[in-house]
């Protein structure tokens, strides 16, 4: 077994130790839709549902597509049963 140990010359806080953690902290963070008191809920969700696939990769996307596809097969079969 090796173990390496190292010590900073200089007394500096590192910001990431590896290319993956720099990336993420680097990474645009989205933001939460603007929520004023006279706007309507399902319109700010429907911002935020908007936001996340335009910036989602591909597998949000397809959950996205797949839980709007469900809820309205539901609707459409709970209006057949009425």
């Amino acid at each position: 077994m090796i173990v390496v140990s190292l010590v900073k010359k200089v007394a500096k806080e590192w910001s990431h130790v590896t290319l993956v953690e720099k990336r993420i902290k680097e990474a645009k963070v989205p933001s939460m839709p603007e929520m004023g008191e006279d706007s309507d809920p399902g319109a700010s969700l429907m911002n935020l549902m908007k936001k996340m696939y335009q910036d989602g990769d591909d597998d949000m996307k397809k959950t996205i597509a797949k839980a709007w596809t469900e809820s309205q097969e539901k609707q459409r079969s709970n209006v057949v049963d009425l």
